[in-house]
């Protein structure tokens, strides 16, 4: 009798762990989505590939990506419900109002979220290109209770991993408690001899996933324990003098990195926008990997002694960059996704920058967190023709913030990446993963 009890008391406990809430939504008032999600480390986290739309109207593309994520998900056990961030990816022009397909794409969004008691978080940008003939991509983050990792399959090198077995290449999911690292965004390295030249997409994509492939060795990682990479790629003259993108060159080179590795690819989200291709570099990427130890290099520097690291994140990189190259984040830290802010209340790339970081501030203070809490910071810039000043005022504003020797020394990893077009013809959107206790 005693053991029945004890039995139904671990049963009763086990679903009231599993039926916790394992995200808050802080919602923002008047807009279609929230400013931010705050993940719990019991979370199951799930990042998607990106998924894509078709049609000339862009919120029948939309509906169609989200129809195609849909599906994926409940074939993983997953639903919509457990997304907590969008990132949309809207094809555009240079100069033309977002307007109409920002409305169009905002009526997709809060249908494919309609049953969410809140929206979850978003960021929408307007690129130069998409792969395929699509004119809309998106991918997503779920935060997902723990006992859905039971309809997937572990990873045979990383037990912290899951995939789903009808979707293998569609999306990745972590274990609760899990320690996470993530890349700033890398561009490729010139080519031997070549001066300033940075070669082909195949050559590039080559060079910033071998120096990728580097950072994950300085952390004892490796490609097995990767779970999402995000591409960024830049147009570039065809032979006919025509803009174009060489998704297969990056395909090539992407494929190629995987020859020699018996783990099997992670989910991959690609676009294309104007990037540094002014300077001849046309591949940026990202990479998100778990550490198969749940502790990761945040354990004990000797039996007894002091923690080696001060949580809840570790950052690499050099001195004397005003970013980290990695950052390392504990297995009991909260996530918390921030929506991309965007101002136009002020006029140049300085102005709204600033006020996008005050913006953005002021959301993260809501949810507990300041800048030192920031681990991610992502930027879009529509700048036109004016690269090197305008990127320059951008940094400007970002060292109010970041780096900075007494009131802010810590720096996140980042990218920063020149874009097609910005809603509202904003200059400047920026986004923000913060971590605390």
């Amino acid at each position: 009798m005693r053991k029945l009890l004890l039995l139904t008391l671990v049963f009763s406990l086990s679903v009231t762990l599993w039926a916790k809430e394992v995200f808050k939504i802080t919602p923002l008032e008047g807009a279609a989505y929230s400013s931010a999600a705050t993940v719990d480390p019991m979370a199951s986290l799930v990042f998607t590939k990106s998924y894509s739309g078709s049609n000339e109207d862009v919120g029948e593309a939309a509906s169609d990506a989200f129809a195609d994520l849909k599906n994926d998900l409940e074939l993983a056990g997953l639903s919509l419900k457990s997304v907590v961030n969008v990132r949309g990816y809207l094809l555009s022009q240079k100069g033309e109002d977002m307007g109409d397909a920002m409305g169009k794409w905002s009526g997709a969004f809060s249908k494919a979220f309609a049953d969410n008691e809140l929206a979850p978080t978003r960021t929408s940008i307007g690129v130069t290109h998409l792969p395929g003939d699509a004119t809309v991509a998106l991918d997503v983050i779920l935060a997902a209770a723990p006992e859905v990792l039971d309809a997937m399959m572990p990873s045979w090198a990383n037990d912290r991993i899951y995939a789903s077995s009808e979707t293998p290449l569609s999306l990745r999911a972590t274990r609760p408690y899990s320690s996470l690292l993530i890349t700033s965004g890398v561009l490729a390295d010139s080519l031997p001899g070549e001066g300033s030249g940075f070669g082909s997409m195949e050559q590039q994509s080559e060079s910033v996933l071998s120096k990728l492939d580097a950072v994950l060795r300085r952390w004892g990682l490796g490609r097995s324990d990767l779970v999402f990479v995000r591409a960024m790629l830049s147009p570039a003259a065809n032979e006919d003098g025509e803009l174009a993108t060489d998704f297969a060159g990056f395909e090539v080179g992407w494929e190629t990195f995987w020859e020699t590795s018996s783990a099997g690819a992670p989910p991959v989200s690609v676009f294309s926008a104007p990037g540094f291709s002014s300077t001849g570099r046309i591949v940026e990427i990202e990479f998100y990997a778990v550490f198969p130890d749940a502790m990761g290099p945040f354990v004990p520097s000797e039996m007894g002694g002091e923690t080696g690291l001060a949580g809840p994140a570790w950052r690499e990189g050099s001195e004397t960059s005003f970013l980290s190259s990695s950052v390392a984040v504990a297995r009991d830290a909260k996530l918390t996704w921030f929506a991309g802010v965007i101002d136009r209340n002020a006029t140049g790339i300085y102005g709204q920058a600033m006020q996008s970081l005050l913006t953005l501030e002021s959301r993260m203070a809501e949810a507990g967190l300041d800048y030192p809490n920031v681990v991610q910071l992502r930027a879009y810039l529509n700048i036109q023709d004016s690269f090197p000043t305008e990127f320059g005022n951008w940094n400007k504003a970002y060292r109010r913030f970041f780096d900075h020797s007494k009131l802010n020394p810590d720096k996140p990893v980042r990218s920063a990446f020149p874009i097609e077009e910005l809603p509202a013809g904003a200059l400047i959107e920026v986004e923000a993963l913060g971590v605390s206790y």
